[in-house]
């Protein structure tokens, strides 16, 4: 059976970068072993019962919108769906916070604090910086501050809002077909708020697609009156 029409491009678009992190691709024969099983609110499902708890982790301060927006994601997944303007609302602060943690801040700010230095050490600059800066190491730290939260601000508010917008509309028209055009930016997004490493970012790689699993077996249980374990 040819994979790409048996399943909805959603799914395809979610496995194939959950998958990323498998080397072996033990976990891509795994999940595309559900042919035709695997209805639109099986996202909502995940995203409610594994995607939410795992951001509370990674963003404590931001439990109330982790919880307004789980809450919309556990009425979609029992078919009642939320207004585009519910989760509009519901999605931009969390994805703000998300896109703004998953920030290669550290990356920036060295770059920054690099380029500051030159410039502060160049000898037609030595007067200016000290008289308003002391010396070039304390330029080149407020520049580089400065500079990457600037940078990463302007970041989260770009990708935050083009995300929240489609996602909004996706999830407000149940289109899955849209949702397929920005699960795989979300998930790396997810990733890079809870991870800073390789072997952590495939451990959280591992932990979604795992929980998707969960929620297709638990979908699958609620369809058929079956209790999963």
């Amino acid at each position: 059976m040819n994979e790409s029409i048996s399943m909805p491009q959603w799914w395809l678009a979610l496995t194939k970068v959950l998958c990323e992190a498998e080397p072996d691709e033990a976990l891509h024969l795994r999940l595309s072993r559900f042919h035709g099983q695997v209805p639109f609110q099986l996202f909502h499902l995940w995203q409610a019962d594994v995607v939410m708890p795992m951001l509370g982790e990674a963003l404590p301060e931001h439990q109330q919108a982790l919880l307004v927006l789980q809450s919309l994601h556990q009425r979609a997944a029992l078919g009642v769906i939320g207004r585009q303007g519910e989760w509009r609302a519901a999605l931009k602060p969390v994805l703000l916070a998300l896109y703004r943690k998953a920030y290669a801040y550290d990356a920036a700010y060295a770059k920054a604090h690099a380029s500051a230095m030159t410039y502060g050490l160049a000898p037609a600059n030595s007067a200016m910086i000290a008289e308003h800066f002391g010396d070039a190491d304390a330029f080149a730290e407020y520049y580089a501050q400065l500079n990457t939260e600037a940078a990463a601000t302007a970041f989260a508010l770009a990708h935050a809002s083009a995300n929240a917008e489609v996602s909004a509309r996706a999830f407000a028209d149940d289109d899955a077909d849209t949702c397929a055009q920005i699960c795989g930016a979300s998930v790396r997004v997810y990733v890079g708020a809870r991870a800073q490493t390789d072997e952590q970012r495939n451990a959280v790689f591992n932990q979604l697609a795992a929980g998707l699993e969960r929620s297709l077996a638990t979908l699958q249980s609620r369809s058929t009156g079956e209790r999963h374990e």
